[in-house]
């Protein structure tokens, strides 16, 4: 259907037909998407502001307890 896309929040996906012409749609988890970002140098409060999931959620991802 198109190639890889990246959403506001920094997971990239995928969508193609599959042989039924069903939609299917791949993407980044969410976790590695919080891995991601932290990588980039974001700090933790902001890859929860922009992936939009709880600090608690970003901090579990990063193995941060």
């Amino acid at each position: 259907m198109h190639d890889i896309k990246e959403y506001p929040w920094g997971q990239r996906v995928v969508r193609f037909y599959d042989p039924d012409q069903h939609i299917i749609e791949v993407g980044e988890s969410m976790e590695n998407v919080a891995r991601k970002l932290f990588k980039q140098d974001l700090s933790i409060e902001e890859v929860a502001e922009r992936t939009q999931h709880p600090l608690e959620f970003v901090k579990a991802s990063l193995g941060i307890v």
